[in-house]
């Protein structure tokens, strides 16, 4: 049996253009779907029928199953031509599919026409603006009232707050950690004793940095618990609370060690040798006053420090409104950018929708619409029932590949391009 290649199969039946009724018909093909002997497709006989039966009439003969499968394709292609109902159903398939996609470039002009017009607006307010600015620009020692009272009444808060916490929190360190318990008379005498820094010095001069620089500890953390205030994000809370938390922990360390020392004065007078544990410390009144005196002092100074800050950073009107603008500009622009974006988006999307219309009214235009897939699906079928046949009459695999090479180059001759075109209109 001598070698069927590709180039020979197309030679035998390949035409250039779309076949009709009598383009290149089998020699047992008789027009108008009558057959005139049984090796055409019978009554109610499905393909994969067909396939098999004609198959075994043959012997699986290589030779006779391109004019085969060429039949089977014409068959099927004839029927569609002549079927009025289903070339009328692709005519109305098809000028839906145009009347769809002129409503979509409809509905991509409105959206565009919408958005060009917002844009209009967005340019107005970002003149609107800028006008603002440079009339704020031009004006000198704009002064926000309100903001320079509260930085008034901050600063006569502060000042004295924050000589109170120096006192206080020096005190308390050389009362907790130098002091002679002895000197002590009462929580008052330790917390504020006006000889503190004349006393550490005199102790040494590490001794004086402790007590000089314990107070700026407080105070640093004071202004670390403004900087959490003004950042964004649920964790500054975190960081203000931390803040918070160490802080008073420094005030319950000091409180412990003052009571402490007092309660060691009280041994020695009174005899009392029970020991200053910590269950004895809560309930000690010292305790809680050094607590209350220091602790919710800072608390005030901080909130009191927070307040003055802001005000200042607000009292310079022109600065705070020419931020505010400078930063509604930033946000109008960004809205400008995402809508011409979008605009661009629709016109890509309208030239995609003509490309199809275009694609649409070219296939509207053929005389002849055909279903390749339908095509497809019978020849499939029938090369199927003819290849299972092989198997019963023991042909040779090699047999076998050489039938899967002529229906490989008949699909591709006769429907592949078609079928393309076709999935081509359905995609789009």
């Amino acid at each position: 049996m001598g070698s069927i290649t590709p180039k020979s199969l197309k030679s035998l039946f390949f035409t250039k253009k779309a076949p009709d009724a009598s383009d290149a018909m089998p020699a047992n093909y008789i027009s108008g779907g009558v057959e005139a002997n049984p090796d055409s497709q019978q009554e109610h006989e499905t393909y994969l029928r067909w396939g098999t039966r004609v198959c075994g009439k043959v012997n699986g003969s290589l030779h006779a199953l391109p004019a085969f499968l060429q039949k089977v394709y014409y068959d099927l292609y004839k029927s569609q031509t002549d079927n009025e109902d289903l070339q009328e159903q692709r005519k109305q398939s098809i000028n839906a599919r145009i009347e769809q996609l002129r409503t979509d470039i409809k509905r991509l002009d409105t959206d565009s026409n919408a958005r060009n017009e917002r844009i209009a607006a967005i340019d107005k307010d970002i003149d609107s603006l800028s006008d603002e600015r440079a009339d704020i620009k031009e004006s000198k020692n704009r002064i926000n009232k309100d903001q320079r009272i509260k930085l008034i009444i901050g600063l006569i808060i502060i000042i004295p707050l924050t000589f109170y916490l120096f006192v206080f929190y020096s005190s308390t360190f050389y009362s907790a950690f130098f002091r002679n318990p002895e000197t002590m008379t009462d929580v008052g005498n330790a917390m504020f004793d006006s000889n503190a820094i004349a006393n550490a010095f005199s102790d040494g001069v590490m001794e004086l940095f402790f007590v000089v620089f314990a107070p700026i500890i407080f105070l640093g953390l004071g202004f670390v618990l403004h900087f959490f205030s003004v950042q964004k994000g649920i964790t500054k809370y975190l960081k203000m609370a931390a803040v918070v938390l160490v802080t008073l922990i420094f005030d319950c360390i000091l409180a412990y060690k003052i009571g402490d020392q007092l309660h060691t004065v009280q041994t020695f007078i009174f005899g009392d040798n029970g020991g200053y544990p910590v269950s004895v410390a809560f309930k000690d009144i010292n305790t809680w006053a050094v607590i209350f005196c220091g602790f919710i002092v800072y608390i005030i100074w901080g909130i009191v420090f927070d307040m003055t800050l802001t005000a200042y950073q607000k009292m310079d009107f022109n600065k705070v409104r020419i931020e505010e603008i400078n930063n509604k500009i930033d946000d109008l622009k960004n809205e400008i950018k995402e809508e011409k974006g979008r605009i661009a988006d629709n016109d890509k999307e309208k030239i995609k929708c003509e490309g199809k219309i275009k694609q649409l009214m070219i296939e509207l235009s053929t005389k002849v619409h055909i279903d390749y897939k339908e095509i497809y699906k019978g020849i499939t079928e029938f090369f199927s029932g003819w290849i299972t046949q092989m198997d019963v009459l023991g042909c040779t695999p090699d047999q076998k590949q050489k039938a899967n090479d002529i229906f490989a180059n008949t699909k591709q001759i006769f429907l592949d391009k078609g079928h393309e075109k076709e999935n081509n209109i359905s995609n789009d």
